[in-house]
């Protein structure tokens, strides 16, 4: 067999995904099934090299922007590996996740150009498991600066593989994929067939250096940076001072009698004990240190937390707040009624989302599938949108406590003597309302006469039968 040959085997020889956990399985696939396969997943030609796990610290994030940032070969390798690692801190991606399902769990519907909701359309749209993949995935644009999502393939008029481009492939610079990091060419994924099957979500540029912002996750890595280490040193800490060092005294000399010695000192476990001659102790040494040590280290984490949750959900109390304290859920943990800063912030958070999301659904999303054989076609005239229900909930509430204001200022009138204008209470209020009838002398007021002789005439059938 020739170099060529074996050369051109190997291209057709194409890793695919297996379903669960373990390797990949292989498949040999011809050059026409190759080429439709990249058409649809980009992250097919990408050669399967284990991404490097690194150690990081402050330098390596300021070098990861400056490797960004570059004039003429700029690359966001640095940069997301460094957000894989970011992501393992329990802190960041609990707020990740509080941050996307403000969106995720959110209503919406489709409904025509009035705002008219179009029920077969919008369950049509509710029964597609892959929509909500592909809405996380386009939500996490906003923390890594891009997605490049692929729709996959389409089985039985469904599509099945949603799945993401690995973003240190994809260069936001070049609009490209590469097959290796670091790779200055690729297939660009604006062009056919690759813009069929692809749906490109950049960020907005943070200084135009570049035509993709860098993400949240870069503001969030210096705090997750040094929270991680200051979580090391912590441990440290508490191995070192505030577990008591065991020290034990023996005048023995033969080695297997001091070895006894050192195995009770090592395997004192949960309910360990050891059994000495009276000449010798065992003693456990504290640190001083370990009264007040750890409030360096439990500081340092609290502030990095909270700036952490701040720049995520805008508060640095919104996971960690208690009812009823400052920066707590005072009223509407639902955001159904005005709460406190740190709901109101999450309110903020979800509707500046929903306002990313809609375009990309509206005039990436819908015309692509609308052109692909699948079994949901939004038509023409009609789009996406987030049902603003709470943020009605909201605004009728406030109305109704500005009317009850006025209300009582009429109440108050009226029991003063005075008479509030019944058109200015309904210009405050926007409620028609018509004066109450003036009171007789003597503070009488007069019954209206259809109910006086109503009255008039059941007291007369009662005497009537009482004869």
């Amino acid at each position: 067999m020739s170099k060529t040959s074996r050369i051109n085997k190997v291209k057709n020889f194409l890793p695919t995904p297996a379903p669960g956990f373990g390797a990949p399985a292989q498949t040999v696939m011809t050059p026409e099934e190759r080429s439709k396969a990249i058409a649809k997943n980009l992250a097919n030609i990408i050669s399967p090299v284990q991404l490097q796990r690194l150690r990081h610290d402050l330098k390596m994030w300021r070098e990861a922007i400056l490797q960004a940032e570059r004039a003429y070969w700029p690359y966001r390798v640095r940069m997301q590996q460094m957000y894989i690692d970011n992501v393992l801190n329990g802190q960041v991606y609990s707020l990740m996740e509080r941050r996307k399902d403000l969106t995720l769990i959110r209503k919406y519907k489709i409904c025509d150009d009035k705002g008219v909701q179009s029920d077969v359309l919008t369950q049509a749209l509710q029964g597609q498991p892959w929509f909500h993949a592909f809405q996380s995935y386009a939500l996490d644009a906003m923390f890594y600066g891009y997605s490049l999502i692929s729709l996959g393939d389409i089985v039985d008029d469904r599509m099945k593989d949603v799945s993401i481009v690995p973003r240190w492939f994809v260069s936001p610079d070049r609009y490209n994929v590469g097959s290796f990091v670091y790779s200055t060419s690729g297939p660009d994924f604006r062009q056919e067939p690759y813009a069929e099957w692809h749906i490109y979500v950049p960020t907005q540029s943070d200084n135009g250096v570049s035509p993709c912002g860098y993400g949240i996750l870069y503001q969030i890595a210096q705090y997750e940076i040094i929270l991680r280490n200051t979580l090391g040193f912590n441990a440290d800490f508490v191995e070192l001072f505030s577990q008591p060092y065991r020290v034990g005294k023996t005048n023995k000399t033969e080695e297997f009698e001091r070895s006894e010695m050192e195995s009770a000192l090592r395997n004192m476990g949960s309910r360990g004990f050891a059994v000495v001659d009276l000449d010798e102790t065992i003693e456990f040494v504290e640190s001083k240190l370990s009264g007040t040590g750890w409030q360096g280290y439990s500081a340092l984490m609290d502030f990095c937390q909270k700036n952490i949750s701040k720049l995520i959900l805008g508060h640095a109390d919104a996971m960690d707040s208690t009812p009823g304290k400052l920066g707590g859920q005072q009223g509407g943990g639902d955001f159904g009624e005005p709460g406190s800063p740190a709901d109101e912030a999450q309110r903020d958070k979800q509707t500046k989302d929903g306002r990313f999301m809609q375009p990309i659904i509206n005039s990436q999303l819908f015309p692509k599938i609308n052109k692909l054989p699948v079994d949901i076609k939004i038509p023409e005239g009609y789009h996406f949108e987030y049902t603003n229900d709470q943020e009605v909930e909201q605004l009728r509430s406030r109305e109704d406590n500005s009317n009850l204001a006025t209300a009582k200022i009429a109440q108050t009138m009226a029991q003063a003597g005075l008479q509030m204008d019944p058109a200015y209470f309904a210009e405050r209020t926007g409620i028609k309302a018509t004066a109450a009838p003036l009171p007789a002398p003597g503070g009488i007021t007069p019954e209206p006469t259809e109910v006086t002789d109503r009255v008039k005439n059941k007291l007369k059938n009662l005497y009537r039968k009482g004869k």
